[in-house]
């Protein structure tokens, strides 16, 4: 809607636009802090979870290579 329309002009209707334009960057400022936040979440979640896994598959491979190491020798 434009500000000749309501009747506004001048500096009133450029302050107010300037407020909304700011507003708008704000949110998407926050939104992209948000995704960020969020992916470096998800990927120390994920480096989390491979190295414990690794770990427990290398237990794994270790305990039973020596049961059939025990039973054949």
């Amino acid at each position: 809607m434009s500000y000749m329309a309501l009747g506004t002009s001048g500096r009133r209707a450029g302050a107010s636009r300037a407020v909304r334009h700011q507003g708008m960057r704000w949110r998407a400022a926050q939104a992209a802090v948000e995704y960020i936040l969020t992916t470096m979440v998800l990927v120390t979640c994920f480096a989390a979870m491979y190295g414990f896994i690794q770990g427990e598959l290398k237990k794994l491979f270790i305990l039973a290579g020596v049961k059939i190491l025990k039973t054949y020798y």
